[in-house]
C-alpha cells in the first residue's frame, strides 16, 4: 500500500469516493481518530486522515487524486 492523499476526513471521503468510482480499493488510515481528536493523529490536527492504494494502482489513483486537486484550488 502506498500513500496517496491526505487531508480531513470529510475531504479525504470525497476522495475515497471518487476513487472507489474509479474501481479502485482504499485504505483509510486514522479514519475514526480524525473525528475523535485530529491533534493526537497530526500535529494540530492538520489533515489527519490518510488514503492508501495498492501499488499497481497507484499511478492511476495518482492522475485521479492530482484532478481532484486542481479542480478543487483555491488559486
Amino acid at each position: 500500500m502506498k500513500p496517496i492523499f491526505n487531508g480531513s476526513y470529510f475531504e479525504a471521503m470525497n476522495v475515497k469516493n471518487i476513487l472507489a468510482d474509479n474501481d479502485i480499493s482504499v485504505f483509510v488510515q486514522n479514519e475514526y481518530m480524525a473525528t475523535i481528536e485530529p491533534w493526537v493523529v497530526t500535529a494540530a490536527g492538520f489533515n489527519p486522515v490518510i488514503l492508501q492504494v495498492s501499488e499497481d494502482d497507484f499511478e492511476v489513483a495518482k492522475q485521479i487524486v492530482d484532478d481532484y486537486r486542481k479542480q478543487n484550488s483555491t488559486e
